[in-house]
């Protein structure tokens, strides 16, 4: 009796160590994840001006 309760006592240890570490997990993903569609859009709208910058150049050019 006394070994299960020891047993008992170290799985609920376990679990809420557990608990910790995959909100922790969690909370690190969804922030990783903030930052690329920050980087993901910063992304875009350089694309988006080095194309205006080409069209430009190259309408220019063709004048």
């Amino acid at each position: 009796m006394k070994a299960l309760k020891i047993y008992s006592i170290i799985s609920t240890i376990a679990v809420l160590i557990l608990s910790v570490s995959l909100y922790n997990t969690t909370k690190n993903y969804n922030k990783t994840q903030n930052e690329f569609d920050k980087k993901k859009k910063e992304f875009k709208e350089t694309e988006e001006v080095l194309q205006q910058c080409s069209d430009r150049y190259y309408k220019e050019i063709g004048e």
